[in-house]
């Protein structure tokens, strides 16, 4: 069946989604005289989306400055330092090519060109934006879901905490799933397996609703399908256009029903180490915490895992060795210590958890107020180390 291209809105975002949805940007920068690119190093390049985009602006003879600075799991700093450049610049949207770490700068630095204040005002909800530059997402890859929803996440350079905040949605997206083909192997998990525990944590977030359920179910059983075929065969486009659908639909989801307590400490985690990628830490600590959000939410938590195993008995005992089992399946195998994180680090993960008290009023709603006990996290994680 070939890749069928489509068009959705939601809420403010239009989605242009499928083989060569970036041809549609032509429209959007049409007129306009003076726009920034922001990316990464690395990863704009190697997928072939910064010349198209680059293409596309000439050919609308539309100047361009290039922001090149975002890193994974960024400091609050860059937001500033974007929103600098894009005042100086006098540009008139943001086209943001990359994961969620460039899109969630894109959206802060583009609240702060119109509305002042900086990246920790937005970050800690000490200011809303009425509005924002434009900001248009070239997604790369099938994890994040920023490109369709109205949430950013940095690193608060002042504590070290990394959190998230809604600031605002894209004015358009464009997932076109040829991107993600150069994208290296444990990013291709890593990436879906933040999908994944969207669709996951959303649903089983206290308060959620029937829709939140239906759309983490197609998410989680679209990737349960199509992360094994991508792993075994990394240059097929097929298993990438379902696994960018999937991480779409689990960004619609996280959008009306937040994460909870796996995001909420990997967070903390990759705050703390940079160097520890954000999927690739739920992935790792998700299991041992999911017994928690299965005990807090057991209908939902069973009918998604049993997506990944429909044989599997599923009790809050059992949830934690479904995920395990599925990661393992697609040749993930990493723990904490691999990047660097000992015992002190989940110690002052933890601690700072329940200190910071916009992070612990989340932990503790988001779970319909289970009880949580700081030295029985602290043992969970440590026994991912």
């Amino acid at each position: 069946m070939p890749l069928k291209p489509f068009e959705w809105v939601y809420s403010c975002t239009k989605i242009h989604y499928g083989p060569s949805s970036e041809e549609s940007l032509r429209g959007y920068v049409k007129g306009l005289k003076k726009v920034m690119v922001v990316t990464g190093r690395v990863a704009a390049k190697a997928s072939g989306a910064l010349d198209d985009v680059i293409a596309i602006l000439k050919g609308n003879n539309v100047e361009f400055a290039h922001f090149d600075k975002i890193v994974s799991n960024p400091p609050s700093s860059l937001a500033d330092e974007l929103a600098s450049n894009l005042k100086e610049f006098g540009a008139e949207a943001v086209i943001a090519i990359g994961g969620g770490s460039t899109i969630d700068v894109a959206k802060v630095a583009a609240a702060i060109a119109v509305n002042g204040g900086t990246s920790l005002d937005y970050l800690y909800g000490r200011r809303r934006a009425q509005s924002c530059l434009p900001v248009y997402a070239v997604n790369l890859t099938h994890g994040t879901g920023s490109e369709v929803n109205r949430y950013a996440n940095l690193t608060d350079v002042t504590r070290g905490d990394k959190l998230g905040n809604e600031v605002c949605y894209p004015r358009a997206a464009f997932d076109d799933p040829r991107y993600t083909l150069s994208m290296p192997m444990e990013q291709v998990l890593c990436t879906s397996f933040d999908a994944l525990y969207h669709a996951y944590e959303a649903a089983t977030t206290y308060g959620s609703s029937p829709l939140v359920w239906t759309l983490a179910e197609d998410s989680v059983r679209r990737i349960a399908e199509n992360l094994p075929l991508a792993a075994s065969n990394p240059k097929d486009e097929t298993p990438r256009y379902w696994l960018m659908y999937a991480s779409m639909i689990s960004g619609v989801a996280i959008d009306l029903s937040p994460t909870n307590i796996i995001h909420q400490l990997e967070n903390i985690l990759s705050g703390l180490v940079p160097s520890l990628p954000h999927g690739c830490g739920l992935a790792i600590i998700g299991p041992a915490l999911a017994p928690i959000v299965h005990s807090a939410s057991p209908e939902v938590s069973t009918r998604l895992l049993r997506l990944l195993d429909p044989s599997a008995s599923v009790s809050a005992e059992t949830a934690g060795n479904i995920l395990k089992r599925f990661a393992e399946s697609v040749g993930f195998n990493k723990r904490l210590g691999d990047y660097g994180i000992g015992k002190d680090t989940v110690r002052e993960a933890v601690r700072r958890a329940f200190s910071n008290s916009v992070i612990a009023e989340r932990l503790r709603t988001r779970l319909g107020g289970l009880a949580l006990d700081e030295q029985k996290l602290m043992e969970l994680l440590n026994s991912m180390i």
